[in-house]
């Protein structure tokens, strides 16, 4: 089994994305670490421990959870409640008693690097804005570098976008977090929203989920989500953004991946979060690039950009555990 920690602004496709990760048997969740994002980071936090709750009957232990950055690095949060309802989950805790379940004491950022050290070939699935990983990479980069890798749902290339004009939703929220670890030279698979965009849920997949309790409980988190789409999108379902992280540590083969440099843009009125790929490139006219650029180009390279997937094999893969729950 591979092990993984879960770093989540506990959304709706974060959520699907735990819960993915918890059924899934190839995968050891060692621990949740919550983030602000969709929401402020006490909702992600209650809204993990509310999804271990309903899924208790089908786990034998729940991982740690813990609460991580209140805020982005430098900037004032932005969060997705017209997405993702005013709780993160489309309205779904209203159904349910606040979780009994409690998060440690220990803050994100030191569950991260206590795990970080005690495993040995652990994956980091980050699937919100990057704040406590930027923070980890700041307090003890050293002990950073035993992860295997890091897989981060962010970014947008090849004109996507679904936050200002023309950034994904996470790199905008905290775009100096994102760069920095685009920037770090630890090894990250980047599943960017143009590939994430082409995964969608749809309600006749929920119909596919054999426990009662927990199918109830994905139609109630899912409901807002589907309907926001309807409105903006013009099709009834929702994408899967964060499940397809998850799904990537689990069968690589569904991506398709260019490795190169990934810088995101941090201050600009219209640019901020702006993801921008560079190909390992041989470049002849060094001394007409900015300073950055030339920095980064004379190490090797370590993001690779996912650049396609295999639709049909995601959803299978997807939906497996789920249909398998007892």
């Amino acid at each position: 089994m591979k092990p993984i920690l879960l770093d989540v602004d506990a959304g709706v496709d974060d959520t699907l994305a735990i819960i993915f990760a918890l059924l899934s048997p190839g995968l050891e969740v060692r621990g949740i670490t919550t983030v602000a994002g969709n929401v402020p980071v006490r909702s992600c936090t209650r809204n993990v421990l509310l999804t271990l709750e309903v899924l208790s009957p089908m786990l034998h232990a729940f991982p740690p959870v813990s609460t991580g950055a209140s805020t982005p690095l430098h900037q004032t949060l932005f969060t997705a409640k017209e997405v993702h309802g005013n709780d993160g989950i489309g309205g779904a805790s209203a159904y349910y008693p606040s979780p009994k379940t409690r998060s440690t004491r220990r803050n994100g950022v030191d569950l991260i690097l206590e795990t970080v050290k005690r495993e040995a070939n652990l994956t980091l699935v980050a699937t919100g804005p990057l704040t406590n990983i930027g923070l980890a990479l700041k307090k003890d980069f050293p002990a950073m570098k035993r992860l295997r890798e890091i897989v981060v749902m962010g970014g947008a290339f090849d004109g996507a976008h679904n936050t200002g004009p023309c950034a994904e939703f996470n790199f905008y929220v905290d775009p100096d977090a994102a760069n920095a670890v685009m920037l770090s030279g630890l090894p990250i698979r980047l599943i960017p929203l143009n590939v994430t965009e082409q995964c969608i849920l749809t309600p006749d997949d929920l119909r596919e989920i054999d426990h009662t309790p927990l199918r109830r409980y994905i139609q109630r988190v899912t409901k807002f989500y589907f309907d926001f789409h309807k409105r903006t999108e013009n099709f009834i379902g929702g994408y899967l953004h964060d499940p397809l992280a998850v799904a990537a540590v689990l069968e690589p083969s569904l991506l398709r991946t260019e490795l190169g440099y990934v810088h995101v843009e941090r201050m600009s009125r219209y640019t901020r979060g702006m993801s921008i790929f560079f190909p390992r490139l041989n470049v002849r006219k060094q001394a007409e690039l900015p300073k950055w650029v030339k920095g980064t180009l004379l190490r090797a390279p370590t993001v690779r950009v996912a650049t396609g997937v295999d639709t049909r094999k995601f959803k299978q893969l997807f939906l497996k555990p789920f249909s398998k729950a007892h």
